[in-house]
């Protein structure tokens, strides 16, 4: 596996599992206004929840090596790949969240891939 691929990988999973974390301490959170009068203090409730904060920094570090990648890839192989970040948001959703895991989500995910490997093959 060439050294590009693996960067690109590692940051689409980052980016993919930052997802769900942010979901867990969304969970936490309950209802947030985020209106102009409350906006600080929201701000602050999100910021002090753990997972919110874990799932900041994995997209962070996500946005950086991704920043990485864009130094060295070709955008049309790369930005593909970024698709399968819904396939891992899928299963880790399915055995964190116990979500659905259906016929069309198998259907999805297998076009999914089959479209990253026609697309960069």
């Amino acid at each position: 596996m060439n050294r590009n691929l693996t960067e690109i990988l590692i940051s689409v999973f980052m980016g993919a599992l930052g997802q769900t974390i942010l979901k867990l301490g969304a969970k936490k959170l309950g209802a947030v206004s985020l209106s102009l009068s409350t906006i600080v203090k929201d701000v602050l409730h999100i910021l002090i929840i753990p997972e919110i904060l874990i799932g900041l920094i994995l997209f962070g570090s996500s946005f950086l090596l991704w920043i990485k990648v864009l130094t060295k890839s070709d955008l049309s192989y790369a930005y593909p790949m970024v698709s399968l970040g819904y396939v891992v948001v899928v299963l880790l959703s399915k055995f964190l969240f116990n979500e659905p895991f259906t016929y069309n989500k198998i259907i999805g995910i297998v076009m999914i891939v089959s479209g990253v490997f026609i697309l960069n093959s």
